[in-house]
């Protein structure tokens, strides 16, 4: 009787690998910081996870966006709409992240409302993880509409001494001169709605020279290190944070990428 229990409960355990082997539970990260876990075949393609989080999210211009995750080596990549979960992802629980993927130059373009407001929160992200690097006067406009959007008007009895901006971190290096200038801008926007307030956060923000850029880092052939990213304007090349040089798309003929050689073929001059 013991063996055949013992038999029995193996066979369940793993009748329940294979399932688990089927089947997983990914766990997506939204902008606002809450997370939901979506449950699908692990042989389903990149695409159907992806239509069924902006199912969820009753996303309507999803063009824009997409979902990163990292890989074994650590490295940040996007979840391939044409190849299955399994094959891009090892593990049964996968943690991903919704997050924009294509910045508009110009955010007026964006018709629906729920779209400026996720294009919003990823500037605010942005600029809190330092990757949308500007000079302080710039970062204190930009923080006073996240502020205005956030918290509503300025209060001179509750904000006086610019208190209320320390318990928020808004980027990597902030101190009192730059709480105080955004207090300052705070003080000049006063009846902005949430939705004028994160337009405005993000015609500021579209005019920073690192808006929308994801570096990867590279060398060129004589080894030194760079930082490639992928924009609207083309394929950039920077050295640490200064951009060097511009691929526009109109010059570019191919792109290819082999054996760890990032290839780019340019049309001839006097081509357009």
């Amino acid at each position: 009787m013991t063996s055949q229990s013992s038999e029995s409960h193996d066979g369940k355990d793993a009748a329940a690998i294979r399932r688990s082997r089927k089947t997983m539970n990914i766990t997506v990260h939204f902008l606002d910081d809450s997370s939901h876990i979506f449950q699908l075949q692990a042989k389903s393609l990149g695409q159907v996870l992806f239509e069924k989080v902006c199912k969820f999210l009753n996303l309507l211009e999803v063009d824009y966006f997409g979902l990163e995750y990292e890989d074994d080596k650590k490295s940040k990549c996007w979840v391939d709409a044409l190849k299955p979960l399994c094959s891009q992802i090892s593990t049964s629980f996968p943690t991903m992240y919704f997050c924009v993927k294509f910045y508009t130059p110009d955010p007026v373009q964006l018709e629906d409302e729920f779209t400026k407001y996720l294009f919003g929160l990823q500037v605010k992200k942005d600029l809190a993880k330092g990757h949308l690097q500007c000079n302080d006067n710039t970062a204190a406009v930009m923080i006073s509409y996240i502020v205005q959007a956030d918290f509503g008007d300025y209060n001179p009895e509750k904000c006086s001494d610019g208190s209320y901006l320390s318990g928020c971190k808004f980027v990597p290096f902030q101190d009192a001169e730059l709480e105080k200038k955004v207090m300052e801008n705070h003080k000049k926007i006063v009846g902005q709605t949430p939705a004028e307030a994160d337009l405005n956060l993000l015609e500021t923000a579209r005019r920073c020279e690192l808006y929308g850029i994801k570096m990867t880092p590279a060398k060129d052939p004589e080894g030194v290190p760079l930082n490639l990213a992928v924009a609207h304007l083309g394929v950039l090349v920077f050295q640490n944070f200064t951009k060097i040089n511009t691929f526009s798309w109109v010059k570019i003929r191919k792109l290819s990428f082999k054996r760890k050689k990032f290839l780019i073929k340019l049309h001839p001059e006097g081509y357009i």
